[in-house]
């Protein structure tokens, strides 16, 4: 009989509660699995009417995990559920108690310090700086035994001793693996180790299994994330996750689960997977997620015309993120400033009211479609401020 990991009991256990609540108090988000949704080519719909904190307005549509399938096959989603909890829908926080932990957050390790893998002082396991893929077995899964792929692509000039960031990556419903946003481009003699992580066609469609609260990718991430500890140099506590369309379903549900996880314990070998920070562009977060309902900081893009992705998707997503992060009020509401970052055109705004170790900004271009605005450039200055 096989045993589960604390952190897969974990999981069930808020499969439990969700069944029985939802994914926590305010965050009823995103969209329920199995539903089917438009074929991602219908035009913008209506103006919302909701405000955005740049004073913008943007059109609803329905929800698609992604971009369609090349065999006219769509994402199997709904319109998101704009209901959130009591509290959320109120414009309320729960400020996070004083405690010893990071940030105020009870039994938080401190997050700003640097935290070496185990992998560091290994020799490198590829000599250049061009993808390669690395199979991995995740047995513990909703649908069995899977094998699985990710692929790994290390910095120039790659220090064994470094503790380097790394940005986990999730692509669009059908493409392929290794078409990301091009950190290594921008993060110049800092250097950045990128991993690709593959969907695995047939579970949900060809996008990442982004709709249900037992997703194969969970168990995925955190194999993943065991192996390479073992073998290349980052620091644990600078772990990020960017995502476009069906990516960025995967990166809100990851980031959501894994969020500043709590003090390590003994297995895997240096502690749980800590995602440190997110960088959804044009997604969402399912309502069934099995959230760790601990801060985390976010940096989301969505483009109020995108025809294939609600714009609401991210707005329910932020709202979760402020009430977790003990920010003040709503979506509309809260209060932001601008927030100057590389090639934006000033479309950012940063929510003032939210910690300092737990920031929150969205940029919400009026246009740029579905595939518009993949500010990367910015997305790495903010993964750098941590």
């Amino acid at each position: 009989m096989r045993v589960l990991t604390s952190r897969q009991v974990r999981i069930v256990l808020a499969i439990l509660a969700v069944s029985l609540g939802g994914c926590g108090a305010g965050s009823s988000v995103g969209s329920p699995p199995g539903s089917m949704a438009n074929d991602g080519g219908g035009s913008g719909g209506t103006g919302n009417g909701i405000p955005s904190p740049g004073g913008q307005t943007g059109g609803v549509q329905l929800v698609d995990s992604g971009s369609p399938s090349s065999g006219g096959a769509t994402g199997a989603d709904a319109p998101p559920n704009p209901e959130l909890g009591a509290d959320a829908a109120n414009g309320s926080a729960e400020a996070h108690p004083a405690g010893s932990g990071y940030g105020g957050v009870p039994d938080l390790e401190d997050l700003s310090t640097v935290k070496k893998s185990p992998g560091c002082g290994m020799a490198a396991p590829q000599a250049d700086t061009a993808w390669h893929a690395y199979t991995v077995s995740t047995p513990m899964t909703r649908v069995g035994p899977l094998m699985r792929t990710y692929y790994l692509k290390l910095p120039p000039n790659y220090d064994n001793g470094k503790a380097y960031r790394l940005i986990y990556q999730g692509t669009n419903c059908t493409g392929c693996p290794t078409c990301v946003m091009p950190f290594d481009t921008v993060a110049g003699a800092e250097g950045v180790i990128q991993v690709a992580l593959q969907r695995k066609d047939g579970v949900h469609g060809a996008c990442f299994d982004d709709q249900d609260g037992m997703s194969i990718e969970f168990p995925f991430a955190e194999t993943v994330d065991t192996e390479l500890r073992q073998k290349i140099c980052f620091d644990e506590h600078r772990v990020f996750i960017n995502g476009h369309s069906s990516g960025s379903w995967l990166t809100n549900e990851v980031g959501c689960v894994y969020a500043s996880a709590p003090q390590a314990g003994p297995a895997p070998p240096g502690g749980p997977l800590v995602i440190r920070a997110i960088a959804p562009h044009s997604g969402g977060l399912p309502a069934v997620t099995p959230c760790s309902n601990r801060p985390m900081p976010g940096m989301w893009t969505h483009n109020h015309d995108d025809p294939l992705n609600n714009f609401m998707g991210s707005v329910n997503a932020i709202n979760r993120a402020l009430k977790v992060n003990g920010c003040m009020g709503t979506y509309g509401n809260s209060p932001t400033a601008p927030f100057p970052a590389p090639g934006t055109n000033d479309t950012c705004h940063i929510f003032t009211s939210c910690p300092k170790e737990f920031p929150i900004i969205f940029c919400d271009p009026a246009t740029g479609g579905h595939e518009g605005n993949k500010f990367y450039q910015a997305n790495w200055q903010f993964f750098m401020s941590f």
